[in-house]
């Protein structure tokens, strides 16, 4: 099955579009800065090879939707990426992640919260998800400060991982 279509969002000078296998290069060495890898559960450097398997399987279904993001109005060109991934469209639920600003130009914009929120409102109202969570280290203050600024709660903490999650509200 070819992965779902989902059309660029874009609101004010954020745009969000799915991955494609052009930005392997570029979504490579941002993942692989030291900066950027420390804050994930997996930090080892990922080879070519790997990132290349990876997208082979990413490609397939409709459970893991990998954004690239792009600021439109200075920088005009891609930034960062975040994700949402393990959707289960029956229960209504799907998890966060993979949430980077690789450009350093693009450091300290508010880039990665605007394009949290653009993400969260179409997976809590298009796509009608009723609940999205994300595992987050509790030394990452830049993170924390992003997620509880775009609707995310703690909701349980083991060790050094804090839950968070947003739940849909309906009328």
């Amino acid at each position: 099955m070819a992965k779902r279509h989902i059309a660029p969002l874009e609101r004010g000078r954020v745009r969000l579009r799915l991955l494609e296998e052009a930005d392997l290069p570029m979504t490579l060495a941002w993942r692989n800065q030291d900066h950027i890898r420390k804050w994930f559960f997996h930090s080892h450097v990922i080879t070519p090879d790997e990132h290349r398997a990876w997208y082979a399987k990413y490609q397939v279904g409709n459970d893991d939707f990998v954004f690239v993001i792009e600021e439109t109005e200075t920088l005009k060109r891609p930034v960062g990426q975040l994700a949402l991934s393990k959707i289960n469209w029956t229960e209504g639920r799907a998890e966060f992640g993979r949430l980077m600003i690789g450009d350093p130009a693009a450091k300290g914009l508010g880039l990665a919260k605007a394009a949290t929120r653009i993400l969260m409102e179409e997976a809590l109202t298009v796509w009608e998800l009723q609940q999205v969570y994300l595992e987050v280290l509790r030394t990452n203050g830049p993170a924390l400060a992003i997620y509880g600024a775009c609707g995310f709660i703690e909701t349980e903490r083991q060790g050094e991982i804090i839950e968070m999650s947003a739940k849909a509200i309906r009328g």
